[in-house]
């Protein structure tokens, strides 16, 4: 029989955990520079609970209702060829967790340079060297260890103990930096292009780049949580917990905004640098601040507890699907799953063009594929009314009737929309 979480806390903090990761520390803040600031908070705080809460009902009910990951679960639901179609959310993750860790490992090396100088006087140099060198896989391979101990020890003695000490660690160092951010000279002119709208650019791309990471923030994939959602109890509150993982989310994300916009304005540097934001721009700051390389190892230990949260619940995905498949032990089933990743980051890493594509391909395609077969499998095939009644078994205060046309109607036209948005721009 596979284990089940102990408590809803423990639930609760595994499931920010896995949302709680690099799409909110890394990904966030550079989107929200590009995206003009409030203009992309704005939209992303109007997205993130409609549509979180509703995905993460959805996900975690079909996992415990259907007692699986994806490919039990959607075929049990009674979807044709749903065994199959767990394929999807498998591929996407292990692409998620192949750039993933890359960018954990290069978290771990520029910890470690938070004690030297090469980081803060050349910060763009430094970061070509890591990112094109053989000691990038050797911080890979540590990456993907740390993830793959976890992992092995299992549900409770793993990944329950794990989160329920990093998460409110990283809440704290969180909240550490933000008020030193908050603090520096000029910092103002960065906290109202945080906080104070250009409605010029609340444009149709804001608005699907926030719904896209309100999808990446939560791992909305129709993998990650399907499998959390498989170890709830039936006395398991899930609308309570659907808002409180949310509200979690949005606290890390905003918070990590409060971290790096204001100090990128403090110093006179440019918000929208993109993806490398925090690895060339942030050293920068860092570097003129007072107790800047402090201040930079409690950042890059922050990125790290994030990251590995995240990672384990990938890594969990895939060891869910090969014991399942083949009957493996699990800590058989962690060194296959682990080592394929370490293969996809030593393939990614290297290659920026491929690291891209992987990043677009899997959260923007694969993984929302993945969401909307999970809706479609509990709205269509299980049923709304059942899913209901299996949604609101151990809350304390249930959704009504209105969850029903959202998950079955409203969800899904959500997710095809932004398919269709996406392949329009990519085409245009």
């Amino acid at each position: 029989m596979p284990e089940k979480w102990k408590s809803n806390v423990s639930f609760v903090a595994a499931a920010i955990g896995s949302a709680v990761g690099l799409g909110n520390i890394w990904m966030f803040p550079y989107r929200v520079g590009i995206y003009g600031g409030a203009s992309f908070l704005i939209p992303f705080l109007i997205l993130l609970f409609p549509a979180g809460v509703i995905g993460l009902t959805i996900e975690w009910t079909l996992g415990r209702s259907q007692r699986g990951g994806p490919s039990k679960a959607f075929g049990k639901s009674g979807m044709p060829y749903g065994k199959y179609l767990g394929v999807f959310p498998l591929v996407a993750v292990f692409l998620l967790a192949g750039f993933y860790v890359v960018v954990f490992g290069w978290a771990i090396r520029y910890l470690l340079a938070s004690f030297g100088n090469q980081m803060f006087s050349a910060p763009k140099e430094f970061f070509k060297l890591i990112a094109n060198s053989p000691q990038s896989y050797f911080f890979l391979f540590l990456a993907v260890a740390l993830t793959a101990l976890i992992v092995a020890r299992g549900i409770r003695k793993g990944i329950e103990k794990s989160n329920l000490i990093l998460m409110p660690l990283l809440f704290i160092l969180l909240i550490v930096l933000a008020i030193r951010s908050l603090t520096l000279p000029g910092a103002a002119e960065g906290l109202e292009f945080y906080l104070k709208p250009d409605l010029s650019k609340l444009t149709p791309s804001a608005w699907l780049a926030a719904l896209s990471q309100v999808f990446l923030s939560l791992s909305l994939t129709g993998g990650i949580m399907v499998v959390y959602g498989s170890y709830l109890q039936p006395k398991e509150d899930i609308p309570c917990s659907s808002i409180a993982v949310s509200f979690g989310c949005a606290a890390v994300g905003i918070t990590a905004g409060f971290i790096i916009i204001p100090a990128i304005f403090a110093f006179g540097l440019e918000p929208t640098s993109g993806p490398r934001l925090i690895f060339i721009t942030l050293p920068h700051v860092f570097a003129s601040m007072p107790a800047g390389r402090f201040f930079s190892f409690l950042f890059f230990l922050a990125l790290i507890f994030a990251a590995l949260t995240s990672t384990v619940s990938m890594l969990e995905l895939e060891v869910n699907a090969i014991c399942d498949y083949f009957k493996w032990t699990r800590k058989k089933a962690t060194l296959l799953a682990g080592g394929l990743i370490f293969l996809i980051g030593a393939a990614l890493a290297p290659n920026e063009e491929a690291f891209g594509f992987a990043v677009d391909l899997s959260t923007v395609y694969l993984a929302l594929i993945g969401a909307l077969i999970a809706a479609l499998a509990l709205g269509w095939f299980f049923g709304a009314e059942k899913a209901e009644e299996e949604l609101n078994k151990g809350a304390i205060v249930g959704f009504g009737s209105w969850w029903k046309p959202m998950a079955k109607w409203a969800y899904p036209l959500i997710i095809g929309g932004i398919l269709v948005m996406s392949i329009l721009r990519i085409r245009g």
